[in-house]
């Protein structure tokens, strides 16, 4: 085929493509507004009239009731789904999935259900019903699904401030904390609140199991323009946040293939090697999690850089390896087998 003969071929597929983007656009249109009439429908894509009518008497052929009532154009109820009447716990329920939970109201997500499938054609919900009975999910242990939730989601919601007792994870009793709430995370089984707290004049995360009390205030803020909820959590192996370092660790063939998809390692790449090792390099905030995350590999990972974490990961294992000498081990459990019978064989 020449040159033009492709050419050509690509200036069809564009206006196709084109023209699909439009009528797509004329029936959105036309459903969040009755009154747009078919001199103003051309003028909004740049077409003439002659051509609008075309589009329009081509989505009638394709099956969509579109028709012109007076004082625009129209589409025929029937053509959409039914209003689903949702209350405002299935609204949640479809916003913060059921599995999120550890807890939920049942008969609420059994009503959101039966709602959702008496929406779909007969085909298709046979299809949907047989599927879910042949898929199970085993839900982890998460949070429930409380007022302390229920508060913090509305405060979000509502730009209001918070305030609460909160009981950091190195902190001995609960304080309070008066927080600006600027977004809820759902991070490694957890529930997680990013605020701006009052008392240390900064952005924090909060892990909500941890916090109790908590009231919304009639105090409103504003939400701050330069903040991103996605920047904010961007290049952190986890929750955590702290100075942003340059990461190289070595794995071994054998967890080079455990972490090839670990969402911890997401902030750099695994370069594999020829023994079938993997070199990760990447930056990383927040290395103390880190730290914690590769002590599950033993042996199989090696922390090249940075010196700060590899000096954190040889501390822990000199502190384990104290904890764990054997003439200690030995003679506790034989103190606990002769005091309370531990460890007798039935």
């Amino acid at each position: 085929m020449s040159l033009n003969g492709i050419s050509a071929i690509r200036l069809i597929m564009a206006e196709r493509h084109h023209r699909l983007s439009r009528l797509i656009e004329i029936i959105l249109l036309v459903r969040s507004d009755e009154h747009w009439k078919p001199g103003a429908l051309a003028e909004h894509f740049g077409i003439s009239e002659t051509r609008l009518y075309t589009d329009i008497k081509d989505l009638n052929a394709a099956g969509v009731p579109i028709s012109y009532g007076g004082t625009g154009y129209v589409i025929d109820e029937s053509f959409f789904l039914p209003a689903l009447n949702l209350t405002p716990d299935e609204v949640l329920l479809l916003l913060f999935p059921q599995g999120l939970f550890s807890r939920c109201t049942t008969a609420a997500g059994q009503c959101l259900r039966a709602k959702l499938l008496s929406c779909l054609p007969p085909q298709t919900r046979r299809f949907v019903k047989e599927a879910l009975e042949r898929t199970l999910i085993e839900e982890s242990s998460t949070p429930e699904r409380d007022v302390i939730f229920e508060n913090v989601h509305q405060a979000v919601a509502e730009r209001r401030r918070l305030l609460m007792e909160y009981r950091s994870i190195r902190a001995s009793d609960y304080e309070p904390r008066k927080v600006d709430p600027l977004g809820l995370v759902f991070r490694k089984n957890a529930w997680y609140l990013v605020a701006h707290c009052h008392r240390a004049g900064e952005f924090r995360t909060f892990r909500l199991s941890r916090a109790r009390r908590v009231a919304v205030l009639d105090e409103w803020f504003s939400y701050p323009k330069d903040f991103s909820l996605k920047e904010y959590l961007a290049g952190r192996c986890g929750i955590y946040g702290g100075d942003t370092h340059e990461v190289v660790i070595r794995f071994s063939p054998l967890a080079a293939r455990l972490v090839e998809d670990a969402p911890l390692l997401q902030n750099g790449s695994l370069l594999q090697m020829s023994d079938g090792s993997a070199i990760f390099r990447g930056q990383v905030k927040g290395i103390e999690e880190l730290g914690w995350w590769l002590l599950k590999y033993g042996e199989q990972a090696e922390v090249v850089r940075p010196l700060e974490l590899r000096r954190q990961i040889i501390e822990t294992i000199q502190r384990m390896a104290a904890l764990y000498k054997l003439p200690f081990v030995e003679h506790m459990v034989a103190e606990a087998e002769a005091d309370y019978g531990f460890f007798q064989e039935e």
